[in-house]
């Protein structure tokens, strides 16, 4: 005998045939393509548009490197090309002003016009190049050429300025700075203060015992006048105590 199937429990929207669920039934399990298919269709527009963005952010970003590393390539190109020629170098630092290679076109410049006993110009030429090359291992030669310059030039206490604030910068290489000493020992001595002169060379010595400048400073130092020396007393011969002399009388022992 068989056994009575169960009715199916039917919409009751008229025309509608298709079966009610019942309440506590099991829906059937959602496979991972469903979901994956169906976050796809809710989502693609967003996941199109943020491809696109990195796609375009890469290409940006590449595309500015690129850029980048040739104009560089043309920069250390066209300084190349002007080599020692004032004229180029000139040019190049115009057109190129603020680059760090200008700042190396205005150090060369500088040190062309010194050769040619331009000071004026040459110390122009360093302070142009002193803020371009700040920091870089140029930045001590440009200010020492610069006060090289004016001294040379005629403008002797904005020489002694520029030395004595090498002197004081404590960041500054002890080359560089003892450098400085040397060339205010020099000022010291054209203004005659030989004192003065003395001072610097010391300090150079003892910062520089057995280097270039110490041996320098001691050619200038042999040319300076002879130190003063103190006068000394000749101490005199202590008085007798008028308790210790005697006087020898005619007869006496």
């Amino acid at each position: 005998m068989s056994s009575p199937q169960t009715p199916q429990p039917q919409s009751p929207l008229p025309g509608d045939d298709r079966p009610v669920v019942v309440a506590g039934t099991d829906l059937p399990e959602v496979s991972f393509e469903e979901r994956v298919q169906l976050f796809w269709f809710e989502n693609k527009t967003t996941i199109l548009l943020t491809c696109v963005l990195v796609l375009v952010v890469f290409v940006l970003k590449e595309g500015v490197f690129y850029y980048l590393d040739q104009r560089e390539r043309a920069i250390g190109t066209a300084f190349a090309a002007a080599e020692t020629n004032p004229d180029k170098l000139r040019a190049f630092a115009t057109e190129n002003s603020g680059h760090k290679l200008a700042g190396l076109a205005w150090l060369n410049i500088g040190d062309e016009a010194f050769k040619a006993a331009k000071y004026a110009e040459a110390a122009s030429a360093y302070e142009k190049a002193e803020p371009l090359v700040d920091g870089g291992v140029f930045a001590s030669r440009a200010q020492i050429g610069r006060g090289f310059s004016l001294s040379l030039g005629g403008d002797k206490p904005k020489a002694e300025e520029i030395f004595k604030r090498i002197v004081a910068d404590e960041k500054q290489a002890a080359t560089t700075r003892t450098e400085a000493r040397y060339h205010l020992a020099l000022l010291a001595v054209e203004a005659g203060r030989v004192e003065d002169a003395r001072k610097a060379l010391n300090e150079v010595q003892q910062n520089d015992a057995t280097g270039a400048w110490s041996q320098r400073a001691m050619s200038l130092r042999a040319n300076l006048p002879a130190e003063p020396v103190a006068a000394t007393e000749t101490p005199s011969a202590p008085a007798t105590p008028a308790s210790e002399i005697k006087l020898k009388l005619p007869g006496s022992n």
